[in-house]
């Protein structure tokens, strides 16, 4: 039988767990490490699969650049720092897809450091090189986007290595570093934030019963914390209070709670894959087939299980309490990644949103964990022992293929090649709304793109005449229908970019929650037939999109001797 046990590493071992950074060697192959992940990122970095959300934070940027102010003057449902550190990228850089895109390549490098060095305290070098490795293939390819998931998943591993340190050192820059980060975990995305304070919370808790550290909880080592919890809240609610705009904000950040969580619930390990669904992805075709696609996804079903395994590594440790014999450096670590991990997994379920997505998003914590048990330290198993290479190899090739089935599927499959009024970008296949667009619409005209494609007015550089850059029934509320529907009355745009079949057939596939009554109440539908006639239907994909102009304004010219008379429903 298994015993779970938090040991020290074995006499005579090569490594010096309360500092690899005190390591030339380990610094130069956590460099490796960082420049493979630089390379294997970087097909990535001008493709786009052109999902709708992340134009949400690339708009949003370009609106505070325009002297806008979130919540006051345009709408957003999460925490501000994303929408500022696109924003301060592009007033440096200027306003790019290369600007906002070439951050996540620093993402990718960083994650692959931290992973590195904080497996290193229990792993050989190899097993935490490969545990970075892990975490590389199926994060940033999965979804390589310009999301406030990223950006604050960036900030919760560097607060969980600074909360390693501070354990390690139970120094106050580390504990103040600790807070910092933490606090702006939530600034970049309120639910991860609150699930960082509830995962690390636990997991000093747990220390202390250890007996760990016994500095760790001292007044002035909380101080610090709560000094660096404090001063990222206290400069964001002053700058909005002097906007006036704190209102709206605290009002935007409780929104999720009423309308993004019951639009998007989805199961605990749901595969948001296509309207087919992953039960017929697995079982379309012949089994030799079905084994493939099995090997291609198994990080689907890898990643749903590693939050169970920090519970049972978690749990016993608080109830051994000061009976454990663990050093003091390995249980920091692995106390504190068990908890973190299971803290950012239990936002997602908060939110309701654990599919696959979301928990790869929230991963690296319990990567790192799965490294960690692998390398024999932390669960005294024979069978273990006996399988580790079985479980290694099968590691390496199914995440390995998921890898590169991302990157094969997606930069090596480009379809469409375009320059954009944003730079370059490559497409999967077939988008004419864009160059259709780009060649009749002026930059900085105001169109209205419905219901979810903020991405036309970054690429076009046009804006939305409304404070929404995106309208989803189910998600947005009725009143703020009636809003939206108000300042189109009062702003009349010339061009509207419509997409019909996002409400009838892409919300009941992607959005189950949503129910047929809502969906039947389309008060921008009902607007746009009123005020707006069809010039021609263009497609993005498989999605067909209607251009359509004011009824006493002409079509543009080429449009004009056969224009369409079929409206999709």
């Amino acid at each position: 039988m298994a015993n779970l046990t938090l040991s020290s590493p074995a006499e005579g071992q090569e490594t010096t767990l309360l500092g690899p950074e005190q390591s030339a060697r380990d610094w130069a192959v956590a460099l490796l490490v960082c420049a493979f992940s630089v390379l294997f990122l970087w097909p990535f970095l001008d493709f786009t699969g052109f999902l709708g959300d992340e134009g949400i934070t690339l708009q949003g940027a370009q609106r505070i650049l325009d002297g806008q102010v979130p919540y006051r003057d345009f709408f957003a449902f999460y925490t501000p720092g994303s929408y500022y550190w696109t924003a301060l990228r592009f007033k440096l850089l200027g306003t790019s897809f290369f600007a906002a895109r070439v951050v996540l390549l620093f993402y990718g490098g960083l994650f692959s450091v931290c992973l590195y060095m904080l497996a290193r305290r229990i792993c050989p070098r190899w097993l935490a090189g490969l545990t970075a490795y892990l975490f590389l293939m199926i994060g940033l390819p999965r979804n390589f986007l310009v999301l406030h998931n990223w950006d604050s998943t960036v900030l919760a591993v560097l607060a969980l290595y600074a909360a390693v340190r501070w354990a390690e050192s139970s120094r106050r820059g580390w504990a103040f570093a600790t807070g910092s980060l933490v606090s702006l975990t939530f600034l970049f995305e309120q639910s991860k934030g609150a699930g960082l304070i509830v995962g690390l919370g636990l997991g000093f808790l747990v220390l202390a019963r250890l007996g760990r550290s016994p500095d760790l909880l001292r007044p002035r080592n909380l101080s610090a914390l709560a000094g660096g919890l404090a001063w990222p809240a206290i400069l964001t609610f002053g700058y909005f209070a002097s906007q006036h705009s704190l209102r709206p904000m605290l009002a935007d950040w409780f929104w999720p709670l009423h309308h993004y969580s019951l639009a998007n619930r989805l199961p605990y390990a749901s595969v948001p894959n296509s309207c087919e669904g992953s039960i017929t992805l697995y079982r379309s075709g012949s089994v030799l087939r079905s084994l493939f696609i099995m090997t291609l996804t198994s990080p689907f079903f890898v990643v749903p299980f590693l939050p169970f395994l920090g519970l049972a590594l978690l749990v016993p440790a608080a109830c051994r309490g000061k009976r454990a014999t663990q050093s003091s450096a390995t249980a920091s670590c692995c106390v504190l990644a068990s908890a973190c991990g299971v803290g950012l997994v239990l936002s997602a379920v908060a939110t309701g949103r654990p599919d696959v997505d979301h928990l790869i998003y929230v991963s690296p914590p319990l990567i790192l964990l799965l490294g960690m048990v692998l390398s024999g330290r932390l669960v005294q198993s024979r069978l273990l022992t006996e399988v580790q290479p079985l479980l290694l190899t099968f590691l390496i090739v199914t995440f390995t293929a998921f890898g590169m089935m991302c990157l094969l599927s997606g930069p090596r499959r480009v379809g469409q090649s375009l320059e954009t009024r944003r730079g370059h970008v490559k497409l999967p296949c077939c988008d004419t709304v864009l160059p259709y667009l780009q060649r009749h619409i002026p930059a900085g005209e105001e169109i209205f793109v419905y219901p979810h494609q903020p991405l036309y007015y970054f690429f076009t550089a046009t804006n939305s005449p409304i404070r929404f850059d995106y309208l989803q029934l189910g998600m947005h509320s009725e009143e703020e229908f009636e809003e939206a529907r108000g300042q189109l009355a009062a702003h009349l745009p010339r061009a509207v970019v419509w997409a019909p079949a996002f409400n009838t057939e892409l919300i009941p596939c992607f959005w189950p929650a949503t129910t047929q009554q809502v969906l039947s109440k389309d008060l921008i539908r009902g607007f746009i037939l009123a005020q707006y006639r069809v010039c021609t239907t263009l497609r993005a994909g498989q999605l067909p999109y209607v251009f359509l102009v004011r009824k006493d304004l002409p079509c543009p010219e080429e449009t004009l001797p056969g224009r369409p008379r079929h409206l999709a429903r």
